[in-house]
């Protein structure tokens, strides 16, 4: 199936989960319609997608049968220990982790709302990773648990692995609050244990990756996996 129409499928069924309504394009769908679920509320405007937009931005797939695109690699990803103005609320397992100023945010914005309901031992044990970096853990780790340098979401620095300092994610208040509330913040668990079949990666209850709302509001109402998404 050609790469465009995986942006079409994609619009299509995002459409469909936020209003239960087939995707209208430009000029049958009046402008500025609120479209709303639980909560979350968008603005429906007009939608264009030519086939350099398909994988751009935070709706991008990346698994082993689709790798990073030419450019698609994270590019202002800094070192959090040298920019410990960013680290707040949380604390970076060591001084390699990488993470884009805006993820940074967004991650905080997220675990400010957990403080609130007293989950607050957050830790970032990866981030942003580039190839050499993804090739050893790969050689580490195996088929089973990483992928290959290109065809990992830590390429694109989109995705973070979050731990907690009590216990293991997935006994922990920090892994149980995400599990929950990530979606409201425009997070997902990559990764479920219901998932692998779809995946083809083992559960791990620690990686969760951006892709903003309505879609991670829509994915959390629909019960489905980053790879349901995107449909071949």
């Amino acid at each position: 199936m050609k790469k465009w129409f995986f942006g079409l499928v994609i619009l299509v069924l995002l459409s469909y989960g936020v209003a239960q309504h087939k995707l209208k394009v430009v000029n049958e769908k009046p402008p500025g319609e609120v479209i709303q679920t639980q909560g979350v509320t968008s603005q429906m405007t007009e939608l264009k997608v030519t086939k350099d937009q398909i994988y751009k931005g935070s709706l991008l797939l990346v698994n082993k049968n689709h790798p990073v695109p030419p450019g698609g690699e994270e590019s202002d990803a800094v070192n959090l220990f040298q920019h410990k103005e960013l680290v707040k609320g949380f604390i970076v397992l060591d001084k390699t982790i990488q993470l884009s100023p805006s993820l940074v945010q967004k991650f905080t914005t997220m675990i400010g709302a957990a403080e609130k309901d007293g989950v607050s031992r957050f830790l970032i044990s990866s981030g942003f990773r580039d190839n050499k970096e993804q090739n050893l853990l790969y050689q580490q780790m195996g088929a089973d648990y990483a992928l290959p340098a290109g065809y990992s979401e830590h390429n694109l620095g989109l995705s973070l692995d979050i731990g907690s300092t009590q216990t293991e994610m997935v006994r922990a208040p920090e892994g149980k609050w995400l599990k929950k509330n990530a979606w409201r913040y425009g997070f997902i668990l990559r990764y479920p244990k219901d998932k692998t079949a779809i995946t083809g990666i083992e559960s791990e209850p620690w990686h969760f990756r951006y892709v903003g709302l309505p879609h991670s509001a829509i994915m959390q109402e629909k019960n489905l996996s980053w790879n349901n998404i995107w449909i071949s």
